[in-house]
């Protein structure tokens, strides 16, 4: 059995706050969309790498955990948080994530 894996994707997604406002969230999403397209242009990545909007709550959070675990075709997280204090609000969402997760630091 062949198994097609660029049928698979690796949700790329970033954790920031509303706080730092719209001018900075805008930079921080588009900065992500190119680390995930890059991500997905390596030759060494056999899985598609699909950019998901930036989570700026524990409600998204959680609801983007939730998504990814009934996607049959998302096969994992890489997560990467734009400063350390939305950290913690990627908790609930973890406990309930039932799939593999990547942290970039």
């Amino acid at each position: 059995m062949n198994i097609n894996l660029k049928q698979l994707e690796v949700w790329f997604i970033t954790g920031s706050q509303q706080l730092y406002g719209p001018a900075a969230l805008k930079q921080v999403a588009a900065n992500s969309r190119q680390v995930a397209q890059a991500l997905n242009d390596a030759p060494g990545i056999p899985v598609r790498v699909v950019f998901q909007p930036v989570v700026k709550s524990p409600e998204e959070a959680t609801a983007l955990c939730q998504q990814a675990n009934v996607t049959p075709n998302c096969i994992g997280l890489i997560t990467w948080c734009h400063t350390f204090s939305p950290s913690k609000m990627w908790i609930n969402g973890l406990k309930q994530l039932q799939k593999p997760i990547a942290h970039l630091h």
